[in-house]
C-alpha cells in the first residue's frame, strides 16, 4: 500500500513539473525538457528500489521477532518441564520397570507309556524393577512371576483350575556392587540370574540361584581372564544338615578378530548333602532309602561358546561337557552313569522388528552326571537324550512368535527307547 501511494505521489510531481516546464520555456528548449524527465525518471528507479529494501529489511525483522517468540516458548517449556523432573522423589531417580508376557501352546506325546497326549495352554507374566545409585555402582532389583508352583525351573502358568486366581512369586530380589576403586570386581547377593558361564545342560533358563556370588574381570586388550566363586542355599533343614553349593569358575572372554568371539570357562560345582535334600528326582537314580543313588555331585563342567558372523549374519556354537566325579551309583543300568554334554548353533538375531533367528541343539544327560531338578526342564532334566529344533520372529520391535520342537527318550532304565515329542508354539511381548 505504502509502495502505491508513493508512486502516485512521483506521479503527480512529474506532471506537475512538466506542466511548469511547458508553461515556462519555449518550444525551443524541448531538449532540457527531456533530460529534465530522464532525470526524474531515474529519481524514481531509486526511490522504488530505497522502498523494496526497507520492506524486505522490515519483512526480515518480522521474521526475526517470530523466531525469537519461538524460542522463547520453547525454553520457557523446557523450564517447566525441569521444574516438575525437580519434585519428582528422589527414589524414582535411574529406576527402571520391565517385564514380559508369553502366551504358550504347549503339545505333549509319549509312545510307549501309559501317560497320554496332552495338549496345554500356558502363560509367563514377569515383572520387575531395577533401581541403581552412585553412577552405576550400586543395583538393587526384584522380580514377579507367574508360576502354576513353585518349582525352580518353570515361570509357566497353565490354563487350569476351573478359572481359578492364578499365583505370584518372587522371582528375583537381590543387591549388586560394582566398584569403580575396584574396576572389574562384582558382588551380587539374593535370589539373583545365574552370575557364571553355563548352558542348558546345567542350569534351566527361568532358574534363579539364592546366595553370594563374587568375580573380578580383568580386560587385557582383546583377551579378558575372569574368575569367580559363590555360595548358595538349597535347602535349608532344621532336622539335619542343609544342602548348599559352593561354585568356582575361571575363564576368559577372547576377541580373536572382530568378529570372532570365544568365551571359555571351567566350573567346579560342589554340592554337600544335596543326597539327602533333594526336592525332585526328575532322571537322577534313586536308591532303596528314597536318596539321591549317585551319594554325591561333585561336577566339573567345561563350556565353550564362540560367537561370529557369516554373510552380515551373527552365529553361535558351543559345546558344554560335565562329569560327577563323585558319583558312587553301582545299580545295574545307572552304573558308571557320570557325564553329559551338549552342542548347539544359533543363526540370526531377535532385536527389532524383521528379525529373525533358528537354532538347533543335541544334548546326551547320563542320569548321575547334574541334579536332574535344576537342569533344561523342558528337555527332561537328567537321564535325557535327544534333539531340539526352533525358530523365532520378530513382528515388532518387542513382539515376537516362536516354535521350538524336543523330540527326546531315556538314556538308560526301564524307559529306554522310548521318545517324547513335545511342540512349543509362543507369542511373546516385552516391555
Amino acid at each position: 500500500m505504502r509502495e502505491i501511494v508513493v508512486r502516485i505521489a512521483v506521479g503527480a510531481l512529474l506532471l506537475g513539473m512538466i506542466a511548469t516546464v511547458a508553461r515556462s520555456e519555449p518550444p525551443s528548449d524541448n531538449q532540457d525538457i527531456q533530460t529534465t524527465i530522464k532525470a526524474l525518471k531515474a529519481r524514481i528507479r531509486d526511490q522504488e528500489r530505497r522502498l523494496a529494501e526497507l520492506e524486505s529489511r522490515q519483512n526480515q525483522q518480522r521474521l526475526e521477532k517470530a523466531r525469537r517468540e519461538e524460542i522463547r516458548k520453547v525454553i520457557k517449556e523446557l523450564n517447566l518441564d525441569a521444574s516438575k523432573r525437580s519434585t519428582m522423589p528422589k527414589w524414582l531417580e535411574n529406576l527402571k520397570f520391565y517385564g514380559d508376557l508369553r502366551l504358550r501352546y504347549q503339545g505333549e506325546c509319549f509312545s510307549g507309556r501309559s501317560r497320554k497326549t496332552r495338549n496345554r495352554a500356558r502363560f509367563r507374566l514377569r515383572i520387575g524393577f531395577k533401581k541403581t545409585w552412585l553412577e552405576k555402582q550400586m543395583e538393587v532389583g526384584f522380580r514377579l512371576a507367574s508360576g502354576s508352583s513353585s518349582s525352580p525351573t518353570s515361570t509357566n502358568q497353565t490354563f487350569d483350575g476351573s478359572f481359578s486366581e492364578k499365583h505370584i512369586w518372587i522371582d528375583l530380589a537381590y543387591a549388586k556392587y560394582s566398584p569403580k576403586w575396584l574396576k572389574g570386581f562384582t558382588i551380587i547377593g539374593g535370589k539373583m540370574k545365574k552370575p557364571f558361564v553355563h548352558t542348558d545342560l546345567v542350569w534351566d533358563s527361568d532358574l534363579n540361584p539364592e546366595g553370594v556370588w563374587g568375580q573380578y574381570k580383568h580386560k587385557l586388550r582383546n583377551f579378558e581372564p575372569f574368575a569367580g566363586v559363590g555360595y548358595f542355599v538349597v535347602e535349608e533343614n532344621n532336622h539335619d544338615h542343609d544342602a548348599i553349593l559352593v561354585a568356582y569358575q575361571a575363564g576368559f572372554n577372547w576377541k580373536l578378530t572382530k568378529d570372532v568371539k570365544w568365551t571359555c570357562a571351567a566350573t567346579y560345582y560342589d554340592y554337600d548333602h544335596i543326597d539327602t535334600n533333594y526336592l525332585a528326582a526328575n532322571g537322577n537314580d534313586v536308591n532303596a532309602e528314597g536318596e539321591l543313588a549317585a551319594g554325591k555331585f561333585h561336577m566339573i563342567n567345561l563350556t565353550n561358546k564362540v560367537g561370529f558372523e557369516v554373510f552380515n549374519l551373527p552365529v553361535g556354537v558351543y559345546f558344554d561337557w560335565i562329569h560327577n566325579c563323585g558319583d558312587s551309583d553301582s545299580a545295574e543300568d545307572y552304573d558308571d552313569q557320570s557325564d553329559g554334554f551338549a552342542c548347539g548353533i544359533k543363526v540370526g538375531k531377535n532385536k527389532k522388528k524383521g528379525d529373525w533367528s533358528c537354532g538347533y541343539k543335541y544334548a546326551y544327560i547320563e542320569a548321575n552326571c547334574t541334579p536332574g531338578e535344576f537342569n533344561d526342564s523342558d528337555f527332561g532334566g537328567a537321564n535325557r537324550k535327544g534333539h531340539t529344533l526352533g525358530a523365532k520372529y520378530n513382528l515388532t520391535d518387542s513382539l515376537t512368535i516362536g516354535a521350538k520342537v524336543l523330540l527326546t527318550e531315556p538314556v538308560t532304565g526301564p524307559h529306554q527307547g522310548e521318545r517324547d515329542t513335545t511342540v512349543q508354539a509362543d507369542l511373546v511381548w516385552k516391555f
